[in-house]
């Protein structure tokens, strides 16, 4: 899934993703191509919840999507909880030095 993110002063961030739902609990649960393309129009404002890459740049892993009203849209994570990253530039981002798990 691809994304972008504007900030507060107008810049725009071109983010890569996955969706963490499996492809066969969406099903199940009446999830749809169509139903998709009219849920997430382009220009339509959404909150993700992503858990971003550890090696930086703008791709993670979104957990739970949720429209303007807070309501959920995608992601049977209620529980998600985040970091409120609005208007920050690049969201939240390892710091130099940062090791990666399993790194020596």
């Amino acid at each position: 899934m691809t994304f972008d993110r504007t900030l507060k002063n107008g810049e725009v961030e071109h983010w890569v993703s996955e969706l963490l739902t499996n492809p066969s609990m969406l099903a199940r649960a009446g999830w749809t191509k169509s139903r998709s393309v009219d849920a997430l129009k382009p220009g339509t404002r959404v909150k993700l919840y992503i858990g971003t890459s550890r090696a930086g740049g703008f791709s993670g892993i979104v957990m739970k999507i949720e429209n303007e009203k807070g309501e959920g849209i995608v992601g049977e994570r209620s529980n998600v909880t985040g970091v409120d990253m609005d208007g920050v530039a690049g969201g939240l981002q390892p710091k130099p030095g940062d090791k990666a798990p399993g790194a020596e």
